[in-house]
């Protein structure tokens, strides 16, 4: 009986859990009322290769902020794979000749990949890069403890970026899976969900209008693969 009840206790408690992580799913998205014309802020960060990198606006150059956390067994190495082969044929849209449409200045858009999860390091992201074959042009980093972590954690908050530490013996983080686009000048014109990883919303969400007023939530019918489980 002692065991029987443990067993309901268990199933209970996991049931409630997973009913607070569907929840989550439905309301994580990023909403582009909340993030509209937030920009970005002048962080410190320290490459995979131990380089220093600067966020900053006016950089001249469209910018596409990936938020991760490298210890994520599943989702987040396929959020990374899947921006990975649209963008291969989003840069060669971009780079067509002339001023035809899909051509711009995102053709020299860089794309950072960056944790959110103050226990990640350098070193971790070099294993995640080296084990993925993730491309080399990309940067990854980390913000540096204390001040730099805290600022990073206020542009997410800006931006709408909801996320929390999951409890119990899996941990890991529930948030949402997709990436931030931002003009030259380091404003934010549009938050893609990992559905919406296409060459064709890439380049619109570059070169295109700025999507406000609209959900940051994928179509109807997406699949809504934005929970993490370390």
């Amino acid at each position: 009986m002692k065991r029987m009840i443990r067993r309901l206790s268990f199933y209970l408690a996991s049931g409630l859990a997973l009913a607070s992580v569907q929840s989550f799913a439905a309301s994580a998205y990023p909403e582009a009322e909340k993030f509209a014309g937030r920009q970005l802020r002048t962080i410190e960060l320290t490459s995979s290769d131990g380089g220093r990198f600067t966020l900053a606006k006016n950089s001249g150059k469209p910018l596409v902020l990936i938020p991760v956390f490298t210890s994520c067994p599943l989702t987040c190495p396929m959020i990374l794979k899947d921006f990975q082969a649209s963008w291969n044929d989003a840069k060669i849209a971009m780079a067509g000749a002339g001023a035809g449409a899909g051509a711009g200045a995102g053709a020299g858009a860089k794309v950072v990949v960056v944790s959110f999860d103050p226990a990640d390091t350098r070193a971790a992201f070099k294993k995640l890069v080296a084990r993925q074959k993730l491309p080399r042009d990309w940067i990854y980093a980390v913000a540096s403890p204390g001040r730099g972590f805290k600022e990073l954690e206020s542009l997410l908050a800006e931006l709408d970026f909801r996320y929390f530490k999951l409890t119990g013996q899996g941990g890991g983080f529930a948030h949402p899976a997709g990436a931030y686009i931002f003009d030259g000048k380091g404003t934010v014109r549009r938050f893609l969900a990992q559905a919406e990883f296409t060459r064709e919303d890439i380049v619109n969400a570059i070169n295109g209008p700025i999507a406000i007023g609209s959900s940051g939530r994928p179509p109807s019918g997406s699949p809504a693969k934005h929970l993490e489980h370390r």
